[in-house]
């Protein structure tokens, strides 16, 4: 890449994964000790860790700013390890400065991967770090300097490590080498280190062995360091470099030649037969996983189609033997990629947090964030999808949820907000929700407002609070006076409409007045392929998700159930009443309803359905892909169609929205109007 060296650029994904987890460890740090009003010591060591660590990784990087301003972050938190009693009440300004840096370190680690990457300008933040040292340190002057050791220093002897039973009885120079405390991935910065010795070497062995591998070799590491064996022409030079290593605290010398004291055995971890690999990881590009992704659904795209050759070539045998075996095989193998992709939805918590600092300090109102979300996982583009739209609830529950604490103590509520932030999986999806306990949607005020932007189609009796809250899903639409920073301009709640039509996904809103709101949206578990059950209308074929099908009916036991009520056909099912909607009426298709017509009973999570069709064709994992740009942002909203798949014989399979479909079949009937 353009920047970095060619040495740096190997290590770049393993600075840029460091990296994003301190800069997101110390935001958990701030966010915590503003909400408490202080510094805890522990979280003040955490700091000094952090910017320790990201000053010489970025250095070793070439990247001497960011190297620079967390060495004067360095210090002020070395001035503050001294003089604890100066952060019982920290300063407002030492949150803003400390935020301000955490913002740069984000936007600078969302540029390095580029190919024009070039350092930002850290001056600015440099010298607001001087400054409010400068100011802090005079405020003690009288105060005399603390004794002590300094970091890293010890009282005492420590026992000489043990050599481990590996190296026992084997030639060679064995070593001991130790890390600094908190230098974070203690393997990776072993094998960086003996990386760094293997050209000077005949021979190098290392304790633990597969130091690329996370697990429980950085933990090893961690509290026993690294033991290296060596041999080498050239001992002494050998040893300078690893003393020399970066984030090294000791390197030292066990033996030389061959150990006697059977005693030196004892140190080294019982080895069981058994190959215990539990919680070990490698870091894999994105684009990697991605690619391979698109192989596993083109080969069960592939199966497909050679199963319905091997049917129509009258080898029904084969195909239903080693066919189908090897569509049982590709499943297993897109199932594993699907799995590799998995993240934890706990992910966008520190974005949600920083936010809700964010908005709640510049409009002057107090919230905490709740979160529940456990132990669940999507795939990982979902989750970065669905981030921005959950930004979007977030401050929308706060600039138009949340009141200001005297209002909120006027109506005999807690002075600070609650914001609950949970998630999911229901029936195959990922359900997440953000709640809070503010004022509600007034719904009044919503229908003036839509009024006024002639959203009305028809009379107010036609619209109940359901239809009321969707109005603020509209473009442009916003009940507030003002605008500023967070709202009155009427973009917000549509882009999280769009984001959830980009992924297949619903949103709905219930709210009590007085009482608060809450923004649920459910989308898939992953974007690359769906279990679908697959019917035919007409000449045409329709997919919708499986998770989404609960009951199939035949339509000719229904025949005295069916109500028309405004122009709509309704059908008794389970004592109440549900949309029937003719799918061959709906798209305007040719052909008459066949005797043995079905009825699928379709549950979103919003709304809920009968489909009426001619027949099932099948049920199977698909891949289904997204429409194309040129049909306009407006089609799936329109029509109800959002994707297509391939069948196997080469025909188009429309892929369908559920509630997308109901609702344009209770407005208008039919999706042309």
């Amino acid at each position: 890449m353009g920047y970095f060296e060619s040495d740096a650029l190997e290590m770049l994904e393993v600075y840029l994964l460091e990296t994003r987890q301190l800069n997101g460890q110390l935001a958990e740090i701030l966010l915590e000790a503003e909400r408490e009003g202080r510094f805890s010591e522990s979280s003040i060591h955490s700091i000094f860790r952090v910017m320790h660590t990201i000053k010489s990784s970025s250095a070793m990087m070439g990247i001497n700013g960011l190297s620079s301003l967390a060495h004067k972050l360095e210090d002020l938190f070395s001035y503050y390890r001294e003089n604890m009693d100066k952060l019982e009440h920290p300063k407002p300004e030492l949150f803003d400065l400390l935020f301000a840096a955490s913002d740069f370190i984000t936007q600078e680690l969302e540029q390095m991967d580029r190919e024009d990457y070039e350092p930002g300008d850290t001056s600015v933040l440099e010298q607001m770090t001087d400054d409010f040292l400068g100011h802090v340190s005079r405020e003690e002057e009288t105060d005399s300097g603390k004794d002590g050791n300094k970091p890293g220093e010890e009282d005492g002897r420590e026992e000489l490590p043990v050599i481990p039973e590996l190296f026992v009885s084997k030639s060679g120079t064995v070593v001991n080498v130790t890390l600094e405390e908190g230098c974070r991935m203690e393997n990776i910065r072993a094998f960086m280190l003996v990386r760094s010795i293997t050209g000077l070497c005949t021979l190098v062995e290392t304790y633990p062995e597969n130091l690329e591998k996370q697990g429980e070799s950085a933990q090893y590491i961690e509290g026993h360091g690294v033991f290296i064996r060596f041999e080498s022409s050239d001992k002494e030079k050998v040893l300078e470099t690893l003393r020399k290593g970066l984030f090294v605290a000791q390197c030292r010398v066990l033996a030389d030649s061959r150990p006697q004291d059977g005693a030196l055995r004892k140190a080294a971890p019982e080895r069981e037969n058994t190959d215990s690999r539990e919680g070990e990881f490698m870091e894999v590009r994105t684009e990697r996983l991605d690619h391979l992704q698109n192989l596993a659904s083109e080969l069960l795209l592939q199966m497909q189609v050679l199963e319905n050759e091997l049917k129509r070539s009258g080898m029904e045998d084969l195909e239903s033997g080693l066919g189908h075996q090897i569509s049982l095989l590709a499943g297993q193998i897109e199932r594993s990629v699907m799995e590799m992709r998995l993240v934890p939805v706990s992910r966008i918590v520190p974005k949600l947090k920083r936010a809700l600092r964010d908005i709640c300090r510049d409009q002057k109102k107090e919230a905490d964030l709740v979160v529940r979300c456990s132990d669940v996982e999507a795939d990982k583009s979902v989750v970065d999808y669905v981030s921005e739209a959950l930004l979007h609830i977030l401050r929308n529950a706060v600039d138009h949820g949340i009141e200001s604490p005297e209002e909120r103590l006027a109506a005999g509520k807690d002075r600070r907000g609650k914001i609950i932030f949970s998630a999911d999986n229901v029936a195959g999806e990922l359900r997440m929700t953000i709640s809070d306990d503010g004022k509600g949607i007034d719904e009044e005020r919503v229908r003036e407002r839509a009024r006024q932007k002639g959203l009305f189609a028809g009379s107010d009796d036609e619209y109940d609070s359901r239809k009321i809250r969707e109005f603020i899903l509209s473009p442009g639409f916003s009940t507030n006076e003002t605008v500023t920073e967070y709202s009155g301009r009427g973009v917000g709640l549509d882009v999280v409409k769009n984001i959830m039509e980009d992924v297949g996904g619903n949103l709905s809103i219930h709210s009590t007045i007085g009482q608060g709101s809450a923004f649920s949206i459910s989308v898939p578990l992953n974007l690359a392929s769906i279990e679908c059950v697959r019917f035919r209308v007409g000449q045409y074929r329709f997919s919708i998700p499986a998770r989404h099908v609960y009951h199939f009916l035949e339509y000719e036991s229904f025949g005295g159930q069916i109500r028309e009520i405004n122009g709509r056909d309704y059908i008794l099912y389970e004592d109440r009443l549900v949309p029937l909607i003719n799918l061959r009426r709906f798209y305007s298709l040719e052909g008459e309803i066949p005797e043995r017509a079905i009825l699928v009973y379709v549950k979103g999570a919003e709304k809920e359905g009968c489909f009426l069709i001619d027949s099932i064709y099948e049920q199977k994992r698909i891949v289904v892909k997204n429409l194309p740009a040129l049909l306009g942002a407006g089609f799936r909203s329109r029509t109800g169609i959002c994707g297509c798949s391939i069948m196997g014989s080469g025909r188009i399979c429309a892929a369908l929205d559920t509630e997308i479909i109901i609702s344009r079949y209770e407005k208008e009937g039919r999706y042309g109007g």
